[in-house]
């Protein structure tokens, strides 16, 4: 009799544990993949991703609905200005590719080139922290 209570205690404990596991597991699979998956293209990636970090940083700090509002105007209206200085950004970047490459061989232009184009997938791939093992 003993012996049936305890198999029976395991096995709602098996069955509980198994289901926070594969709940995290899941959890973490959609936090990490989904958004990839669901927007393949990487401009909606990235927004969900955005929308995702704001998400946490409206829980972290608990915000209000009205500092949640005020929040996300503030970012609404930054947004051209983030815009503006990335362009720039992408412009130099080019700039200097252009001005390096003047430099360099044949040889050295296309390990250049290689170079930069593993960099460049490299960028877009998430970080290491949430990259499968």
């Amino acid at each position: 009799m003993i012996a049936g209570a305890l198999k029976g205690k395991m096995l709602v404990f098996s069955v509980f544990f198994l289901g926070i596991v594969s709940g995290a597991l899941l959890t973490n699979l959609w936090e990490t993949r989904a958004p990839q998956i669901v927007a393949s293209d990487p401009k909606s990636a990235n927004r969900a991703k955005a929308d995702r970090d704001v998400n946490k940083f409206n829980d972290y700090l608990e915000l209000t609905a009205e500092q949640k509002a005020q929040v996300s105007q503030i970012l609404k209206d930054s947004r051209p200005e983030y815009k503006k200085i990335s362009d720039q950004m992408d412009a130099l970047r080019k700039q200097n590719r252009s001005q390096i490459r003047a430099i360099l061989n044949d040889e050295q232009k296309k390990k250049y080139d290689d170079f930069n184009e593993g960099r460049g997938n490299r960028q877009r791939q998430p970080p290491a922290a949430s990259r499968p093992k």
